[in-house]
């Protein structure tokens, strides 16, 4: 633009009164809100992935940490027939119940730590799979909360066909 385009410009500005002064003041901030408003949103970078260092692989996991806490749960309830009668298996005190309860924790998060990049075997079944185990402890540890031996005994089940599922589709215990 020329220089005397840019005073063209200029000059009705210099001519306004004070009223139309004020009008055009007034302007100023609802224009740049309107501008502002109107441009397109930012959208915010996608966060970075946790910083998860595995420490054990997939077997490891199982043998050590969710074998030994679904042991607990399965061990906890139990019905057990003999010729001399009928036992029942099932936790009395307040430290075997929080026992079973720790324990379903530890397999209800282990579930999570089986979905961590690096130990999941892919994003479909395995994660299908690792949640319904999250499931079904998580069930146990609510159980194990309640004190209720049956919703216990029931989770348990669960854990178990969670597992076989799984091994059963992923698991070589073979040579």
């Amino acid at each position: 633009m020329s220089v005397h385009a840019q005073w063209l410009c200029v000059i009705p500005l210099l001519r306004t009164t004070g009223d139309d002064m004020r009008t055009i003041l007034r302007m100023v901030p609802l224009g740049t809100l309107l501008l502002l408003g109107c441009s397109a949103p930012t959208t915010p970078a996608a966060p970075a992935a946790p910083p998860f260092t595995p420490v054990v692989d997939v077997k490891q996991l199982m043998t050590w940490v969710i074998d030994p806490a679904a042991d607990v749960v399965w061990d906890s309830v139990a019905t057990i027939m003999t010729e001399a009668g009928t036992k029942d298996i099932a936790p009395h005190t307040d430290e075997e119940w929080a026992a079973v309860r720790n324990s379903a924790a530890i397999v209800a998060e282990s579930g999570n730590l089986l979905m961590i990049e690096g130990r999941a075997r892919d994003r479909d079944k395995w994660m299908t799979a690792a949640r319904r185990l999250a499931v079904a402890a998580n069930q146990a540890l609510k159980a194990a909360e309640a004190k209720n031996v049956d919703s216990l005994f029931a989770a348990g089940g669960d854990i178990y066909n969670a597992c076989a599922a799984c091994h059963q589709r992923y698991a070589s215990f073979g040579p």
